[in-house]
C-alpha cells in the first residue's frame, strides 16, 4: 500500500525521485528505495516526515496544493501543517501516525551564521559587543549571523573572530558547553591550541561554497566604490616625465622597459588628445602593481585619459579563476561612471607558454610584446610601433581577438534598468531592501507620488516603470519563476514614516495603510502566479544595492549616487551568483501558506 501511494503522489505531481529528494533534503537513493518498496519508513518517524515535507514542498512549488488536498482528502487547505498531516494519513492509510505534526526544527548549525550565533549566545555576546571587540560594524556582524555574509573574504577577520570567541569561552569556563556544540570530546578542549583548531574548522567548514565571499566582495565594491573616486594621485608632469615622452626608442626590454614604454604611450595619448585606446595583456601584472610609484603613475595617466574623453576597450585576462575576474572588474570600478570603459573577456582557450601584451592607440602608437611566460621581467622584449602600416596590422589583430570575446560587464547610468529577458526557463532571483515597485499597487504609487514633490514627467515615468516591471515579473513567473528576497517592515517603524519605498532615485516612505495595501498585493500575486515566490529575510543583505540574478545575466544596481547598474553575463560569474542565491533560498525557504500567514499580520 505504501509503495503504491508514493507512486500515486509522484504521478500527480509529475516528478521523479531526484526532485522529491531535493525538496525532502535527503539522498535520492532513500526515495528510490521507498518507491521500489525496498524501504518503508516508520509511520510518524523522521524519515516519513522528510518524505511528507518533500511531497508538500513539491506541490507548493508547482502550484498543486489544491490537487494534493483533493487526492489526500484534506479539508483544511489553508493550513500547511494540516495538509502535511493528511499526506501522512494517506501514505499510511489505516494506521495512526505517532506524531501530532511535522517536526519544525531546523537542522542545527548547518551554516556558518547559525554556528556563530550559537557560540555568541553561549558566551553572552551581542552584535554590538562582538563588533566593538573586532572593530566591525554591528550590522556586518548581524549579516554574518543571518547567512548573508561570510568572513572568508578576509582571513585575518576569520582568525580574530575564532580566537576572540575561544578566549571568551575559556574566561567563562564554558569549554564543556563549546565541546558539546562542536560535537567533539570535552578533553580535546583542555589544550587551547587544539581547541582553536577545532573551533576554526567547525565555524568555517561547509560554508555554502567558496563563491559566496567573492559575490559579497564584488557587490560591496559596486555599492561603495564612489568613495574611491578621487583626483589623480599625481600631476601629469609627475606621472609622465618629459625625458620619457621625448624617447624615440623602437624596442624596450624587461619590466622597467615595459613601464617606460607605457608611460610614453599613455602620456602621448593625453598630449595628442587621442580618442581611443585598445588594451590587452595576459602577462603577470607584477610589472604594474609591484611598484607603488609606478602604479600611481599608471592610475594618474588612465584617469587623465578618461577625463580627456578617451574611450577604452579592454580585453581582460580571466582564464584562471573567479577571483581573477572579480579583481579585473574591481580594478576599473572608479572609471566606470565615465561611461567610457568597455570590458571584455576572451572566449578562446589560453595556452600558457607565451604571454602577450597589446596596447594600441590607432593613429598614434602601439606597444606589443610576445614573451615566454616567466621570462618577461628579464629578457622580455616590447616593440613600440608608430608606423601606420604596423598600427593597421595591430588593429586587425585586436579586432580578431575582440571577435572571439564576450562582454564582461556593461554599465548603465541608471538604477532602474529594464532587465534583459531570459533565454530559457530558469528562475530570476531578486534581492532588495524593500517590497518591490513591480508588486506595488498603482493606487499606492499614485498616493506616494502625490506627496513626493516629483515633477509630472517623473511621476509618469515611475507609473510606466511600475507597469513594465510587473509585466516582466509576470512573464518571468510564467516562464520559469520570479523569486523576490526582501525584509518586511517592523510594525513599530511604519507609523514613524521610516520604511522606504522601492522608488528609483526618489525618497518616499510608506504610510501604514499603503504598506498594508502593498502586502495584500504581494499575497494576491503569490496566489495568482505559481512561479512567483516571496522570501522573507530578517534584514536587507546589502545596503543601497539591488541584485537580480539568473543563469544568463546578473544585474547589480546602485540605489544612491552615482546611480548605475552593472550587468554581467559571464557564465562562471552567473553560476557564482546563482550559488549564493541558492544558499539564501535554502536558509529562508518557506511554503506559500506560511509566508502568507506572516504577511497577514500587516493587514
Amino acid at each position: 500500500m505504501f509503495r503504491q501511494r508514493i507512486k500515486e503522489l509522484l504521478s500527480l505531481l509529475g516528478v521523479g525521485s531526484a526532485d522529491l529528494a531535493r525538496l525532502a533534503g535527503c539522498d535520492q537513493s532513500h526515495i528510490s528505495r521507498m518507491v521500489s518498496g525496498a524501504r518503508v519508513p516508520k509511520n510518524g518517524g523522521a524519515g516519513a516526515w522528510r518524505l511528507v515535507q518533500g511531497v508538500y514542498l513539491c506541490a507548493d512549488e508547482k502550484g498543486m496544493v489544491n490537487a494534493l488536498c483533493d487526492l489526500v482528502s484534506c479539508g483544511d487547505r489553508g493550513d500547511a501543517d494540516a495538509v502535511r498531516r493528511a499526506v501522512m494519513l494517506y501514505l499510511y492509510k489505516g494506521e495512526a501516525p505517532r506524531g501530532a505534526g511535522a517536526p519544525r526544527e531546523k537542522t542545527p548549525y548547518r551554516a556558518f551564521g547559525e554556528r556563530l550565533g550559537a557560540v555568541m549566545d553561549l558566551t553572552g555576546l551581542s552584535n554590538i559587543r562582538l563588533g566593538k571587540a573586532l572593530n566591525l560594524d554591528p550590522s556586518y556582524v548581524s549579516r554574518f549571523r543571518n547567512g548573508f555574509r561570510s568572513p572568508k573574504a578576509n582571513p585575518k577577520t576569520m582568525s580574530d573572530l575564532c580566537l576572540f570567541l575561544l578566549d571568551r569561552t575559556f574566561e567563562q569556563g564554558k569549554e564543556g558547553e563549546l565541546a558539546r556544540l562542536t560535537g567533539e570530546p570535552v578533553e580535546e578542549f583542555s589544550d587551547r591550541e587544539k581547541a582553536a583548531e577545532i573551533l576554526y574548522l567547525w565555524l568555517y567548514s561547509n560554508d555554502g561554497g567558496d563563491s559566496g565571499p567573492l559575490v559579497e566582495r564584488l557587490i560591496d565594491q559596486i555599492g561603495f566604490f564612489s568613495a574611491k573616486v578621487k583626483k589623480p594621485p599625481l600631476s601629469f608632469e609627475a606621472a609622465a616625465d618629459t625625458e620619457i615622452l621625448a624617447d624615440t626608442a623602437e624596442t624596450y626590454y624587461g619590466r622597467e622597459g615595459l613601464r617606460r614604454a607605457v608611460i610614453r604611450f599613455l602620456g602621448s595619448v593625453i598630449r595628442r588628445g587621442e580618442r581611443e585606446l585598445f588594451l590587452y595583456s595576459d602577462q603577470n601584472m607584477d610589472w604594474m602593481v609591484s611598484d607603488p610609484l609606478f602604479r600611481a603613475k599608471w592610475a594618474t595617466l588612465m584617469a587623465l585619459s578618461v577625463a580627456g574623453g578617451v574611450k577604452i576597450t579592454i580585453i581582460h585576462n580571466i582564464n584562471r579563476d573567479l577571483s581573477e575576474m572579480a579583481s579585473a572588474i574591481e580594478s576599473w570600478l572608479p572609471l566606470y561612471p565615465s561611461g567610457r570603459i568597455r570590458s571584455y573577456y576572451c572566449k578562446t582557450p589560453h595556452r600558457p607558454r607565451f604571454s602577450a601584451t597589446l596596447f594600441l592607440c590607432p593613429g598614434c602608437a602601439c606597444i606589443f610584446g610576445c614573451n615566454v611566460i616567466g621570462a618577461e621581467d628579464g629578457t622580455g622584449m616590447y616593440r613600440y610601433d608608430t608606423d601606420p602600416a604596423q598600427l593597421a596590422a595591430h588593429g586587425a589583430a585586436y579586432r580578431e581577438l575582440l571577435s572571439r570575446s564576450g562582454e564582461l560587464v556593461r554599465v548603465y547610468r541608471t538604477s532602474d534598468l529594464t532587465y534583459p529577458e531570459r533565454r530559457d526557463g530558469s528562475a530570476f532571483a531578486v534581492f532588495g531592501g524593500a517590497l518591490s515597485l513591480a508588486t506595488m499597487p498603482e493606487e499606492v504609487l499614485r498616493s506616494a507620488l502625490g506627496r513626493s514633490g516629483a515633477d509630472e514627467e517623473r511621476k509618469k515615468y515611475l507609473l510606466r516603470l511600475r507597469e513594465e516591471r510587473f509585466a516582466f515579473l509576470k512573464r518571468s513567473a510564467e516562464r520559469g519563476g520570479f523569486h523576490e528576497y526582501a525584509p518586511v517592515a517592523a510594525a513599530e517603524a511604519l507609523p514613524g514614516g521610516s520604511v522606504r519605498m522601492d522608488l528609483p532615485e526618489l525618497s518616499v516612505s510608506y504610510t501604514p495603510r499603503e504598506y498594508a495595501a502593498h502586502v495584500r498585493r504581494v499575497i494576491g500575486i503569490s496566489e495568482e502566479l505559481v512561479g512567483y515566490r516571496f522570501y522573507i529575510l530578517p534584514e536587507a543583505p546589502f545596503e543601497d544595492v539591488k541584485v537580480l540574478i539568473s543563469d544568463s545575466a546578473v544585474a547589480v544596481s546602485r540605489l544612491r549616487e552615482p546611480y548605475l547598474t552593472f550587468l554581467f553575463e559571464h557564465p562562471d560569474l552567473c553560476r557564482a551568483f546563482l550559488a549564493y542565491a541558492a544558499r539564501i533560498r535554502d536558509q529562508y525557504s518557506q511554503d506559500k501558506l506560511t509566508t502568507k500567514r506572516i504577511l497577514e499580520r500587516f493587514l
